[in-house]
């Protein structure tokens, strides 16, 4: 697991890359409430992969990566709160293709 900065973790297996919260951005937001995860399809950097409502902040956090989505984290859409677990199963966001 690679950390890209405070906010995000990343993976990459056969050019798909999973990216998660990290600890850091889930101590800074509190617990999350809240999140709108990007929809399938291209992404640019820099373009948002979640928003996040939480008890500290809200938070708008940029793909760090230009491919494609090709899964996101619904269950976390459904259930904010699994994006506080400290478990990557739970607190991943999006997987994208490069």
């Amino acid at each position: 697991m690679e950390l890209l900065n405070k906010n995000l973790w990343m993976t990459e297996e056969d050019n798909i890359v999973t990216i998660g919260l990290t600890p850091e951005l889930q101590d800074e937001a509190g617990d999350i409430s809240y999140a709108n995860i990007a929809s399938l399809g291209n992404i640019d950097v820099d373009d948002t992969i979640i928003n996040v409502e939480a008890s500290k902040a809200a938070i708008e956090i940029p793909s760090p990566i230009q491919g494609k989505v090709i899964e996101r984290n619904e269950k976390a859409e459904d259930t904010p709160s699994l994006l506080n677990s400290s478990d990557t199963a739970n607190n991943w966001v999006v997987k994208i293709q490069k």
